[in-house]
């Protein structure tokens, strides 16, 4: 039987469509494809300048951890990692990425930030609006709520800088998390969204951009991006290449000035120094 060709062309695009859907309800459904959904930053009026780095040392990572959050304190690295089921926070040797200490979260919480404050680590869950408090043996000594999805989280050794994969960092006093400040980040004109794991170092906060190999640094009185560092160029160095996500992760050592940073299922840990 013959079918006029605007039948065809009806049907294709039905199809199309059909598919398109299913795909993106996979997409939603699969924990394990990625915990934010993206948002496109505006690449027009890009002001900032791109700083380079050095590699100081390449340092073995659990490929199986799903960074969401890194700090350092006292030699030691401590992780937090994501997805339902999956959730922890950890204290890892970083000559050999050995796992020192790890405690798992319920299933129902997707892990996030962390930062630390007074001796205090604080970490973020994705979308429970709650986080939790622990002393730096991993014990939980606390619990806190916040509004909206929680992604990234330090501290000015004041307040809790939360980001939230908009364009916009809040400032919450600790012991009542009320908002002391918002910040709208913006690389010139241009809002800069998908902030992501945060790290607060010498005056500056400096930012993973979700779906981005790129970490910006950001002057924490007007939200003006003051430099970007592109790391894309770590990705290449990784050992094992073949499950590696999105870079996530950013802790500094005071002592040495460097700077380590993972991702996703990385299977290294990178030290590294800005160059000024």
């Amino acid at each position: 039987m013959n079918f006029p060709t605007h039948f065809f062309l009806f049907l294709s695009i039905l199809l199309f469509c059909s598919c398109n859907t299913n795909s993106k309800k996979f997409e939603q459904s699969n924990n394990n494809h990625s915990d934010k959904s993206s948002q496109t930053n505006i690449s027009n009026n890009i002001t900032s300048k791109m700083v380079e780095f050095e590699i100081i040392n390449k340092y073995p990572h659990d490929k199986d951890a799903y960074t969401q959050g890194l700090i350092f304190s006292g030699d030691i690295l401590y992780e937090s990692t994501g997805l339902y089921g999956q959730s922890s926070l950890r204290s890892v040797q970083i000559k050999d990425g050995k796992v020192l200490q790890k405690i798992n979260l319920s299933p129902i919480y997707f892990a996030e930030g962390i930062t630390l404050l007074s001796q205090r680590i604080y970490q973020l869950t994705w979308e429970n609006h709650k986080g939790f408090i622990y002393n730096l043996n991993l014990e939980k000594i606390g619990e806190f709520s916040y509004p909206g999805e929680g992604w990234g989280i330090t501290t000015d050794g004041k307040h809790l800088i939360i980001s939230d994969g908009s364009n916009y960092l809040n400032f919450y006093e600790p012991s009542t998390m009320n908002v002391i400040k918002t910040l709208s980040v913006e690389d010139g004109n241009t809002p800069i969204f998908n902030l992501n794991e945060l790290e607060w170092v010498d005056g500056h906060i400096y930012a993973n951009v979700y779906m981005k190999d790129e970490i910006i640094a950001i002057n924490p009185e007007n939200g003006k991006v003051v430099y970007i560092l592109d790391i894309s160029n770590l990705r290449d160095l990784l050992d094992d290449k073949k499950d590696a996500e999105v870079s996530n992760g950013i802790a500094f050592n005071p002592k040495t000035s460097t700077f380590y940073l993972t991702g996703k299922n990385w299977s290294n840990l990178f030290e590294v120094r800005i160059k000024k």
